[in-house]
């Protein structure tokens, strides 16, 4: 028998406290201050679970490993479950699941220092110019409102399916370091690599900066697993790798009055290019402080207002009709309760999130003494999010979509039709 304290040591995850609730560095986001939790035991039954509170990371043992291992498919678990059994009788063995004095050895990563924004957007660019996109994703993005020319001006690439070290060589060839890149690290061919398996294919996103420098990469995957659409471009816990720290993105004029923020880092840039207004995208609603950090700095470029565009799932039904998500309806207790009688936990746990995560922008917004205003769209009379359009760049592109059918546009070039044919949204002072 083995718990997730033994699969952290068997993947050489750096623990900050120890116990049977312990936190560790982050994995996915490279979280050092202990925002990642991993629990054995809650309430006297095994849990084997872990939680990031900063990038919200979560499953239970056998997810942490497949995640990190790359192992995908409907059998991932199967495969997982096995690979740590015989790692752990191969190795230091297993040990009783309550026992706390486990004194195996761990394995230590060298990782690095993250490098500079500068020499990171330095060798994304040139990465950048070394990949391409398919048709099936270019053709994914304008399904998103984005036309061929903003596709190539926000640099959008696919995943490579193969050939990681060699382009790693080429960027080592041309003179570039990757120590402290987030993404690179030496495998255990001790060659520099690139962070790319099975598992994390898709559409590389680039996050960029106030200054428009490349910060990082979320990748948006191909075959979302675990409810995980977006993962980062991130080497937490390889050999000499880094990672992400998980930063907010910034698309639009870093001088203007007025910014809007949202969630994510590929529908700031689908709503900037669809509005052509200024915003912000942060990973996660709570990942407030890299936020205020980024607003401190806007508000020094003459920031004045700011407008909150958090997807509706802030006023969304939460009575329980089976609709949520497979993964978890499929295991509720409540079935026979569908319909609206009983209240869904895990929507309003999800509820609950995003408008906590809402009120520390306003009491960011407060602090910095910016104006904030809440904007909201897709509403029944009642207040109710009506679940159409969740995110504020579904509901542009599905207002414009229309309105272009009906005069017969083309929309190759959307920048001066774009503001007069946006639909109207509802708003709310915070």
């Amino acid at each position: 028998m083995f718990n997730i304290s033994d699969v952290a040591n068997l993947l050489g995850i750096k623990r900050l406290t120890e116990g049977n609730s312990f936190n560790v560095v982050c994995p996915f986001c490279g979280d050092t201050r202990g925002k990642m939790n991993f629990r054995i035991v809650k309430d006297g039954e095994l849990a084997n679970t872990y939680h990031c509170f900063k990038c919200g990371a979560h499953g239970n043992m056998l997810t942490l490993y497949a995640d990190l291992m790359g192992i995908c498919g409907v059998d991932r678990y199967k495969i997982a479950y096995r690979e740590i059994k015989t790692a752990l009788h191969e190795g230091a063995g297993c040990r009783n699941s309550y026992d706390s004095s486990f004194t195996g050895t761990m394995t230590q990563i060298e990782e690095e220092e993250t490098a500079s924004l500068e020499k990171r957007s330095q060798i994304y660019q040139r990465l950048i110019e070394m990949l391409s996109l398919s048709e099936t994703h270019r053709r994914k993005l304008m399904d998103r409102g984005l036309t061929s020319n903003q596709i190539e001006v926000f640099h959008f690439r696919s995943t490579p399916v193969h050939g990681t070290e060699g382009l790693a060589r080429r960027l080592i060839k041309e003179g570039y370091s990757l120590a402290g890149i987030p993404g690179f690290y030496m495998n255990q061919n001790q060659n520099w690599d690139i962070a790319l398996y099975r598992n994390n294919q898709g559409i590389l996103c680039p996050a960029y900066s106030i200054s428009g420098k490349i910060e990082g990469f979320q990748i948006r995957l191909d075959a979302p697993h675990d409810d995980k659409k977006y993962l980062w471009l991130s080497s937490t816990n390889k050999k000499r790798g880094a990672g992400s720290k998980s930063p907010v993105s910034f698309v639009g004029n870093p001088f203007g009055k007025t910014v809007r923020v949202t969630e994510g880092i590929l529908k700031p840039i689908v709503a900037h290019a669809l509005s052509g207004y200024s915003f912000l995208g942060t990973p996660g609603v709570n990942q407030y402080k890299s936020l205020e950090k980024a607003l401190a700095v806007l508000k020094e470029n003459g920031l004045e207002m700011v407008m909150e565009y958090f997807d509706m799932d802030k006023f969304m039904d939460i009575g329980c009709y089976g609709d949520y998500k497979s993964s978890t309806c499929g295991k509720c207790q409540n079935k026979e309760r569908y319909y609206g009688r009983k209240i869904c936990e895990e929507k309003r746990k999800k509820r609950d999130q995003i408008r906590a995560g809402c009120c520390r922008l306003y009491e960011s917004c407060d602090r910095l003494k910016l104006k904030c205003i809440r904007k909201t769209w897709d509403q029944r009379e009642d207040g109710i999010w009506a679940g159409n359009d969740k995110g504020i760049d579904d509901y542009w592109w599905s207002g414009l979509k229309k309105k272009e059918e009906q005069i017969g546009y083309d929309g190759m070039d959307r920048t001066i039709h774009h503001r007069s044919n946006l639909p109207s949204y509802g708003t709310r002072v915070a």
